[in-house]
């Protein structure tokens, strides 16, 4: 691995459908691509072509059968693939931020404790990390009233305001990013654009899924298909 934030080599995935009598799915066929510091790569692929599935595997939630998954992590390199599960979490915790399409919390932890927690997991202390929160919170339009709330009863473009928040706000320098602009109205989208595009200057590499042409061309740097980097 050289300047590469982020290198897939020859990623195999492959679903096992056991409610259909074993049938074999196969999903990546030996994916590479690299994605550098400062980069923003946007997969181009119609639904169902494994970009998703991508993403989740580059941040250790699905295990393929064959390849590899190098990320930079503290001064090394680690292969995601077949690394052990305190090490992913390791990776988690500093490394690389994931914004999928749906929010997962517990219920009953306030908005606020929810944006915050990624920068109290780094250990900023709880007065900064919760500034820090609430201005990435004004910035992305959830209004102060829904601050103390749990979000599982936000609508769904809510939802993925915070979902956006909670990873944008500790600054990683590995983002994956699985349609971070889905059920977001025009102004909504203008702002995740900008934190997209702040977060790649920074030297964030960026890794998105994205299907509105328009956010496309605004933050990426390269445009791939998943077809043109499997293996002939």
């Amino acid at each position: 691995m050289s300047a590469e934030a982020l290198e897939i080599r020859d990623v195999e995935k492959t679903f096992t459908l056991h409610v259909q009598g074993g049938l074999r799915l196969p999903v990546l066929r030996r994916v590479s691509l690299a994605v550098a510091a400062g980069e923003c790569v946007v997969l181009t692929d119609p639904s169902g072509a494994g970009k998703s599935t991508l993403l989740r595997a580059a941040y250790g939630n699905y295990v393929v059968q064959t390849g590899h998954i190098l990320v930079r992590h503290a001064n090394t390199v680690v292969d995601i693939v077949g690394a052990v599960p305190r090490l992913v979490l390791e990776v988690r915790r500093v490394s690389v931020g994931y914004v999928s399409q749906f929010l997962r919390v517990i219920p009953r932890v306030s908005t606020l404790d929810v944006v915050a927690e990624p920068l109290r997991a780094l250990g900023v202390p709880r007065t900064l990390a919760f500034d820090r929160a609430r201005a990435m919170l004004e910035r992305v339009g959830i209004p102060e009233r829904l601050w103390a709330l749990s979000p599982v009863t936000f609508s769904g473009g809510e939802q993925q305001r915070i979902n956006v928040a909670r990873v944008f706000v500790a600054e990683y320098p590995i983002l994956l990013l699985d349609e971070p602009t889905a059920a977001l109205d025009a102004a909504s989208r203008d702002v995740i654009v900008a934190l997209i595009r702040a977060a790649r200057s920074r030297g964030a590499a960026v890794l998105a899924a994205v299907h509105d042409a328009g956010v496309r061309s605004a933050i990426a740097t390269r445009a791939l298909a998943l077809i043109d980097c499997e293996a002939a």
